[in-house]
């Protein structure tokens, strides 16, 4: 698998070739459909069982059902007698046919067709680029109070065998957790999180406000986007302030939608996108979104929208080609549909849509409506998008908060622990540097120092995808263009949503360290077609970007395994657990306590 395919990003315009027909050669589907997964049926010697693909279930491209041969009839002569007749002998049990499981790595043609294993199970899962392959998915057989192998009962800081398994005590549960070493401690988890007192900044934030005359500004379709201060966020997004903005569903004549799917949908996208940004913008920004909670025909197939060729992903001429193409769509979408007081539209699709190849990314762009000429943002679903399964709301998020103006991608391009830098990630919580430019995390919970100012520090914090009123970020400045950033990251309200078995391992913690640094805070890197350059591994120090994540000091502790994509790059060596540390640019950072938040502590190396 092509590293390219593993950090495939939004900034995809181009998608070149043709999907294979992935029920080419299946045998013929039951008519009926399958409401149960594991349901099966037979029909025309195959066994249909019923499966989830994507976001829904059906059934599978079936077994070829064997029938073993059924043993020669003989005729059996009169007993004779005898004291001791022989025992009649027992019937021989009829072998099951077996099914070969495939080899995980290999290509597969039919999306989401699982096999259920000794592991976990292996699935037809999309690889990246234009590629599905079989995946494993280890779930481990987690151990609990009500259910366990320990011959002892369980102790806080005692010795534990498996991450993430749990045992209840009064007021909450011992976790059991990889720390410093790769070794497992139990470690006490309250019911009601503990707090603690946020830690004033010795010299106030202004110290750690970077400045963005220290680098060039961005041209073409990434303009005014930056990672240092001030923000000066485009005319399509109001900081602070309310965004208006519509969801508009589109068909075709080959993929019809229902329209109570689409209600339902628009739905729960309005409810959780107003629940983030009421949260991560600290009340300051709302998006009132829209809907069209009826499908919108296209009058044509969802091919016909292919766009030819390949540019700058980054430039102005990306904007206009791919508009051009946006233009089709609103032109039928404005006779339905009044579009004038809205800022940004997006666009999706029935699920299950993989012949559209554009991802449609088109920023403050002039589209005659039938009311006249407006400028508009237009995001279109894609088939990436498609194939990771993704949700949509934290979608238009991200493309949102590129007008904020976030240049985003960044650390770790592709990385999971961010809305950021993967939109179809585990995490969807901003980095705490991205909410510090944006004005949304409150100063009283930022530790900010300089590292000449620096003195021993113990500061407690807590993980970014959790809501409280805690300390999120330590940012110690190095220079006018270098800052550390600390946080925590773990599973809480904002991660672990399981789109597509997507999640943080059982037992994950940890503190994280990136270094931002505005010298290399160029445009994302992305090849002519719009996608991650082919060797990048989203934190490679030869492509220039705003922040890399900071290797742990030593080897990373931690040995749980991750289920999200194969990776260049081991996610475990960038978390340090309890007792691990980071040494960067002279500066000593330690993990000195986990639980319900975790604690560091800061020092010159």
């Amino acid at each position: 698998m092509k590293k390219t395919a593993i950090f495939a990003s939004v900034l995809t315009f181009v998608f070149i070739g043709t999907f294979t027909n992935i029920h080419a050669n299946a045998a013929a589907k039951p008519i009926s459909t399958c409401k149960k997964i594991g349901q099966t049926t037979s029909l025309n010697g195959y066994k249909f069982t019923c499966v989830k693909s994507g976001k829904k279930i059906v059934w599978n491209s079936g077994v070829k059902i064997t029938t073993p041969a059924s043993p020669a009839t003989s005729t059996t002569p009169s007993p004779s007698a005898s004291t001791n007749p022989a025992p009649s002998p027992s019937p021989t049990a009829t072998t099951q046919p077996t099914v070969a499981l495939p080899e995980d790595g290999t290509t597969c043609t039919e999306f989401g067709k699982k096999f259920e294993t000794s592991y976990g199970y292996i699935r037809c899962d999309w690889q990246g680029g234009y590629s599905i392959g079989w995946k494993k998915h280890i779930i481990p057989k987690l151990n609990t109070s009500k259910s366990n192998n320990y011959t002892s009962t369980p102790t806080d800081g005692g010795i534990c065998k498996q991450s993430g398994d749990t045992y209840d005590i009064t007021g909450g549960f011992l976790e059991c957790r990889y720390i410093s070493g790769g070794s497992m401690k139990w470690i006490k988890i309250n019911n009601v999180k503990q707090t603690f007192t946020n830690l004033v900044s010795p010299s106030g934030l202004d110290v750690c406000k970077l400045q963005n005359s220290a680098v060039p500004p961005k041209t073409g379709r990434n303009e005014g986007q930056t990672a240092g201060f001030p923000t000066i966020a485009r005319d399509t997004f109001i900081n602070p302030g309310v965004n208006e903005a519509i969801v508009i569903g589109v068909d075709f004549p080959e993929l019809r939608g229902k329209d109570s799917d689409l209600a339902a949908i628009n739905a729960y996208d309005k409810k959780m996108l107003n629940e983030w940004y009421s949260y991560y913008s600290n009340g300051k920004v709302s998006f009132n979104l829209s809907s069209y909670d009826h499908w919108i025909h296209s009058p044509i197939s969802a091919k016909s929208y292919s766009i030819s060729g390949t540019y700058d992903g980054n430039s102005a001429e990306s904007n206009s080609t791919i508009g051009k193409t946006a233009q089709r769509f609103v032109d039928f979408i404005t006779k339905e549909v009044d579009l004038t007081k809205y800022k940004t539209v997006y666009m999706i699709y029935p699920d299950g849509e993989f012949t559209l190849d554009t991802d449609m990314i088109v920023r403050n762009h002039p589209f005659q409506l039938k009311e006249g000429v407006k400028n508009m943002n237009f995001f279109g679903w894609g088939r990436d998008m498609e194939y990771m399964v993704s949700l949509h709301w934290p979608f238009y998020i991200h493309e949102s908060l590129h007008d904020a103006v976030l240049i985003g991608h960044a650390p770790g391009n592709g990385w999971p622990f961010s809305v950021m830098t993967n939109q179809s990630g585990i995490a969807y919580s901003p980095f705490s540097w991205e909410q510090f430019q944006l004005g949304w995390l409150p100063d009283n919970q930022i530790y900010c120092t300089s590292k000449d100012a620096l003195t021993k520090t113990t500061i407690s914090l807590t993980p970014m995808e959790r809501e409280d009123k805690q300390t999120k970020s330590a940012i110690i400045k190095i220079s006018a263009t270098k800052a550390i950033v600390v946080e925590s990251h773990g599973i809480d309200k904002w991660s672990n949503f399981k789109t597509n078995d997507r999640a943080y391992p059982a037992g994950f913690y940890g503190v994280m360290a990136y270094l931002v640094d505005l010298e290399q805070a160029g445009a994302p890197p992305i090849a002519s077609d719009g996608r991650s350059i082919q060797d990048d591994t989203g934190n490679s120090p030869t492509y220039p970007r705003w922040a890399y994540w900071q290797p742990v000091q030593g080897k990373g502790s931690s040995k749980i395994v991750w289920n999200f994509r194969n990776t260049p790059l081991d996610y475990n060596d960038f978390v340090a657990l309890l007792n691990d540390s980071f040494v960067i640019e002279g500066v000593k950072i330690t993990v000195v306590g986990t639980g319900d938040f975790e604690t560091i502590e800061i020092t010159k190396a």
